[in-house]
């Protein structure tokens, strides 16, 4: 495999201050340490008394490119009435004053002698904090090629390098137009109309669910009770509003990236993005999906995986379809591929510090023709961009501060209290030099009843930190001691400290699964032992109803050996056991019945003609010893291992372990069907109905057996069933949800409760799992329990 070129490349620069120069130096320092390019700075060559023009002419010359880093005072020592280099009496002073002059009077040289040469090496570099104003004019900042860092670092360094993104493909032959192939999709994938026509339907099928989905969560938050709350952009010092029409419009590339600060409304624009792209979307466009990627590790899953894998989860893309090469690939990877789905990833700023950097080379890997949406931190994006990191060729657009006329005209709309008992807030809230949409819609929360009075906002002796008094407060308002008149929900008589401490426990929760999502079938995390529990006690009754028969002593040691391998995660790995955690949905539909009734079939032939096998060896040999050969109870036993041994194979090969046609997820146990509106409620009453259709199969076999009087076939249907319910998501939700109920420490109805905190805007929604509404009301929680 031939190595990366190693180009020499020569940084010239004014030193504009000691901020510019140290700006140059890490940049330098970065291209040679972390990118492996030959660079020539004039401050690592310091070691010994130097004739600095020769040194400049001759790294000009022998060097392969030359970066020219802008500035102010770089551009002011090119032009010849500035530094008068054309007059003797002043040459000396100008040079000495600073070498970029003496070098930019080579570069413009070589550039009128040998132009061709000279423009491809002459590379201007525009470092964070500078403007293409900032470079000479000689140097077509304009008309020509330049590298603004770090947007565009990577394509600096594959011209540094000679790896251009896009090749000169070779010539091909020349074809009939009336032979082409539209099968109008997005990116040029060779792939047939049917397949066409699939991916384009189920396009069409996400874009409803996801409509549906962000409408009800906006409704849910109030967004547009009574009208939505001005949260405008600003981009290239225009106010931006309509956020839909302007990336449709105004955003060439299809890559943006929305800053802001805690609190600013960044996640709320992000429904917004995706709603006004959804109210003008037509068949074949792109679907605007929007992601959290609170629990994204880019060290551990390529960015298309990890995007592949929570599209299949969270809108149900997981069926899979047969790819141009012949293997099976996901709904979710297919419409990615063919970019029938816009990534709208939200919260880049709660990756975690250290990973932040690898997240945003992991997208910039995606290659940056890949149409995408991110939000983040300004903050944090700031300090990626100190550290010469970025996204490339994104228009940036920053979250403007909300108009105090507009949020006092917002406040008075939707608050039950007059102006009078407003205006000492409003007399605060003018003061406030920025105000966010998180600090307005906690007002709102907090203030929505008559009996709590705003007026007492506005002292700021009592409450300096206005956030963090309306956090505190925030559960006693949604959560009142006293329900107003009326309620009939019993939602209404939880009391706010025990809310608290339910709410608390979710957080261990996701401290435990380190992620944002409460997600139900990971809740047996805050118990570390209830699935290794529920594997091994799966995995021994499953060898204890094999063996039961042969003996007690050989059914206890079955059953502790299998139930010691079921509980070992690396073993079960090792083995090709996955999703161990993942739940699952029935689908009945004539097509996967038909599916998994010839795989049963096959797997059933398989074992008879296995058993049939056995057995001839078994009549052989009790017919050498003289006894009776065969009987019916015999027959019925070996039938009753082939039935039940087929059942496992099926139901764990399949739809659970999947050890053998992995990608294939077409039976009736798999994901969800996208046409049905996707929820926690609904996931977990669909994987209780795979658990309860499982065992009850194999109860009923058991009790076939059991009348016709063949022990070892009960045993053994009975040891199937203890298994197929044990290794069940819902199982161990069931059971790690009674525990920290019976301690006090969740509710008993815990999905009544999520539904319901989503409701009054503690949690939000998020296809199949919740999230917090804020992560300050997150910390605000952990800050309470410690």
């Amino acid at each position: 495999m031939p190595s990366t070129p190693r180009p020499r490349v020569f940084v010239s620069y004014a030193n504009d201050s000691d901020e510019h120069t140290d700006a140059v130096h890490r940049f330098a320092a970065r291209l040679r340490g972390e990118l492996g390019v030959d660079v020539r700075f004039d401050l690592w060559e310091r070691d010994r008394r130097r004739d600095w023009q020769e040194w400049a002419v001759r790294q000009i010359e022998e060097g392969d490119f030359v970066l020219a880093i802008a500035s102010p005072r770089y551009k002011r020592l090119a032009r010849p009435d500035s530094a008068s280099l054309y007059d003797a009496a002043s040459r000396e002073e100008a040079v000495s004053r600073d070498d970029a002059a003496f070098q930019l009077v080579m570069l413009r040289e070589h550039l009128a002698v040998d132009r061709p040469r000279w423009l491809p090496k002459i590379l201007p570099v525009i470092l964070p904090g500078y403007s293409a104003d900032d470079l000479p004019a000689f140097l077509q900042p304009y008309t020509a090629t330049r590298y603004v860092i770090p947007a565009q670092l990577d394509e600096l360094l594959r011209v540094l390098t000679g790896q251009p993104r896009d090749p000169l493909p070779g010539l091909g032959p020349s074809v009939d137009p009336a032979t082409l192939e539209r099968p109008g999709l997005f990116r040029a994938t060779p792939i047939g109309a049917d397949l066409s026509r699939v991916l384009v339907d189920a396009s069409e099928r996400l874009a409803g669910a996801v409509s549906r989905l962000w409408k009800g969560e906006a409704d849910r938050l109030g967004l547009t009770d009574p009208r939505p709350l001005a949260t405008p952009w600003r981009v290239g010092g225009e106010d931006v509003d309509r956020f839909g029409e302007f990336y449709r419009r105004r955003v060439p590339t299809g890559r943006l990236l929305v800053l802001g600060g805690p609190g600013s409304g960044k996640s709320v624009s992000a429904i917004r993005l995706v709603s006004g792209l959804l109210a003008g979307w037509t068949r074949g466009d792109p679907v605007p999906v929007l992601v959290p990627v609170t629990d994204w590790h880019p060290g551990e899953l390529h960015a298309f995986d990890w995007l592949a894998r929570r599209l299949a989860r969270d809108h149900r893309l997981g069926r899979t379809v047969r790819w141009v090469d012949g293997r099976r690939t996901t709904l979710a990877s297919a419409l990615l591929e063919v970019g029938l789905v816009l990534p709208v990833l939200d919260g880049l700023e709660t990756i975690a510090d250290d990973l932040r950097a690898d997240a945003i080379e992991a997208l910039n890997r995606l290659g940056s023709w890949v149409p995408l949406v991110v939000t983040c931190g300004s903050a944090q994006y700031r300090a990626l961009e100190a550290a010469g990191v970025g996204l490339t060729r994104v228009t940036r657009a920053e979250l403007r501060p909300l108009a105090h006329a507009d949020v006092e005209d917002y406040l008075t709309e939707t608050l039950p209290h007059g102006v009078d008992r407003l205006a000492p807030l409003f007399a605060r809230l003018r003061d406030e030099p920025r105000l966010t949409p998180l600090t307005v819609w906690l007002i709102r929360a907090v203030h929505r009843r008559s009996d709590r009075d705003p007026a007492a906002l506005g002292d700021r002796e009592r409450f300096p930190d206005l956030d963090a008094h309306l956090l505190a407060d925030l559960l006693p308002a949604v959560y009142p001691d006293h329900p107003e008149p009326g309620a009939r929900s019993s939602s209404t008589r939880r009391r706010h400290p025990t809310v608290r401490r339910w709410l608390a426990l979710l957080v261990d929760h996701l401290e435990a699964t380190g992620s944002a999502d409460i997600a139900w079938w990971r809740l047996d995390r805050v118990l570390p032992w209830v699935a290794p529990g529920c594997r091994v006690l799966g995995g021994a009754s499953l060898g204890l109803g094999l063996t039961v028969e042969a003996g007690p002593v050989a059914g206890l040691v079955a059953a502790a050996a299998v139930g010691a391998l079921a509980g070992s995660r690396r073993y079960l790995r090792r083995a090709g056991v996955r999703d161990l955690e993942t739940p699952h949905a029935l689908h009945f539909t004539a097509a996967r019945v038909r599916s998994d009734v010839a795989v049963l079939f096959r797997l059933l032939l398989n074992g008879v003609l296995v058993i049939a096998g056995l057995s001839a060896l078994l009549v052989a040999a009790l017919g050498l010893a003289g006894d009776p050969p065969v009987t019916v109870r015999s027959v019925l036993v070996l039938s009753a291992l082939t039935a039940g041994g087929g059942f496992l194979v099926w139901r764990f090969g399949r739809a659970f372990w999947r050890m053998t046609r992995a990608d294939d997820r077409q039976g009736m146990v798999g994901l969800a069907d996208l046409d049905r509106p996707t929820s926690p409620g609904a996931t977990v009453r669909a994987d209780r109905a795979v658990l309860l259709l499982g065992t009850g199969t194999m109860l009923g076999l058991a009790a076939v057996f059991a009348v016709v009087g063949v022990r070892y076939a009960v045993w053994m249907c009975l040891g199937y069933a203890a298994a197929w319910a044990m290794f069940s998501a819902y199982t161990r939700f069931t059971v790690a949800r009674l525990v920290l109920a019976s301690r006090g420490q969740l509710a008993w109805r815990l999905m009544a409760f999520l539904d319901e905190a989503r409701d009054r805007g503690v949690l939000r929604q998020y296809g199949a799992v919740h999230q917090f509404r804020h992560q300050a009301l997150q910390k605000r929680l952990t800050d309470r329990r410690v």
